[in-house]
């Protein structure tokens, strides 16, 4: 029973769209009214200490703030900035602003948001700790998450709005993003890190508009979802992919736009459920995972995403190819002059590019990974996290990930000294006298 329940969670998950149409008899009412109902409600948990009881304030708190209010509340200097790309995609930067500091630009995965690299806290969260290390952290959205449904013309309620996949968030949404964080810090090159998507629009750009590899000095691939030939056997991989073959999943556009949420606050069971699920998508690791944040995590994430970007991932793992989309072969022979789209050239990808994975990776197999790096053009080094159990979102929401993960790419980055023993050492940096407050900009 159990495995069926967990087997429907998934299958929600991509059912996103249904659900949203029937959300207010799922859940009985109007979001907002529901929302007004749980502000008034005094909740009280019997023998919680004044520490505990913090804490949950804060994590229910943490879960509905945007991403810039977030940033503000832990004492950053946090800015929004709006991009507008060549073909007038909307898109929305977080900023946690060091005013004449090194830029450093992240950029979110598949379903994620720029949310992604502060959820955990700055304790954790690798955005914060950048910060803390003196960089100008710039946080990007992809065009159609929530921070990033608007056009110059179109409209997100039309499905020509969703006509995309990460092919053009490389070719049009990191480049404008490059471009503007450039043009407003006066710097020439920035630093790059990107989670999973992050680094497969990342390559994109660099194979398909090579002059952007000279405004980047390095690239920090985190669980590079590229190659995912040892991806095939995935057993959600094959049902999304067999729903997209259904009379309801071919006429999809959006998905994943935060449903999810609802359904896993229902019990705890339910709760856990949803937790278990996640594990089946990207490796399961309860050690690492803190239950205690999970209502911050649904309250960010998943973030939405053209349905396009995940046919376009099943496509790369069913043929093997990293290539732009395949259509039909009449229209690959337009578009591509073939009847099947040419691989993107990896070997063009000229910035040093340092490469960080793990075994328990459901999505980035290590042979996969590897088989990667000997194609990328400028390789300087590749780390395996060594831990057996680290999976696909340890890489942002793990408990230790900055000792496990974190600390190595400080040193990589030179500010931390290398540990000849190959493990890095905690550094703890003080943020002074660093500005307060949220700017709009």
């Amino acid at each position: 029973m159990r495995q069926k329940l967990k087997l429907h969670l998934i299958l929600l998950l991509g059912l996103c769209v249904f659900i949203n149409r029937t959300h207010a008899q799922l859940i009985g009412g109007d979001e907002d009214e529901e929302e007004e109902e749980e502000e008034e409600e005094e909740e009280s948990v019997e023998d919680e200490t004044f520490e505990e009881k913090l804490q949950r304030k804060n994590i229910k708190q943490d879960s509905s703030l945007s991403v810039d209010k977030l940033i503000a509340k832990y004492g950053y200097e946090a800015e929004v900035h709006h991009v507008t790309t060549e073909d007038g995609y909307i898109l929305t930067m977080h900023r946690i602003r060091s005013q004449g500091s090194q830029p450093f630009l992240l950029q979110h995965g598949l379903v994620d948001s720029s949310a992604g690299f502060v959820v955990m806290g700055p304790n954790v969260s690798l955005a914060y700790l950048l910060a803390d290390h003196n960089y100008d952290v710039w946080l990007g959205n992809a065009r159609g998450n929530r921070y990033s449904r608007n056009h110059t013309s179109l409209d997100p309620d039309e499905s020509k709005f969703w006509d995309f996949s990460w092919h053009e968030i490389g070719m049009y949404d990191l480049p404008a993003m490059i471009d503007y964080v450039l043009k407003v810090t006066g710097f020439k090159r920035l630093h790059y890190a990107g989670h999973s998507q992050g680094c497969t629009s990342f390559f994109v750009m660099c194979s398909m508009r090579p002059t952007y590899n000279e405004k980047v000095i390095s690239m920090q691939a985190l669980a590079p979802a590229v190659y995912a030939k040892e991806t095939e056997d995935h057993p959600y991989i094959r049902a999304i992919s067999l729903y997209f073959n259904s009379l309801v999943g071919s006429s999809i556009r959006e998905m994943f736009n935060g449903e999810f949420r609802f359904l896993c606050r229902m019990t705890e069971e339910t709760e856990r459920l949803c937790i278990e699920a996640v594990f089946g998508i990207v490796g399961r690791n309860w050690n690492e995972f803190n239950r205690k944040m999970f209502p911050v995590i649904l309250g960010h994430y998943p973030a939405g995403v053209a349905a396009k970007q995940v046919k376009h991932f099943i496509q790369i793992i069913k043929s093997g190819r990293f290539a732009p989309y395949s259509y039909s072969s009449n229209k690959n022979m337009l578009l591509y002059r073939d009847h099947q789209p040419p691989r993107y050239n990896l070997s063009l990808v000229t910035v040093p590019t340092f490469v960080y994975y793990s075994t328990n990776d459901l999505l980035c197999h290590p042979r996969d990974v590897e088989s990667m790096c000997d194609d990328l053009g400028n390789v300087t080094g590749k780390y395996l996290v060594p831990v057996k159990e680290f999976n696909h979102m340890d890489f942002l929401w793990a408990i230790d990930v900055r000792k496990m993960l974190y600390q190595r790419m400080l040193q990589v980055l030179g500010k931390l000294p290398e540990d000849p023993q190959g493990e890095g050492r905690a550094v703890r940096v003080s943020r002074g006298a660093r500005g307060r407050g949220l700017h709009a900009i």
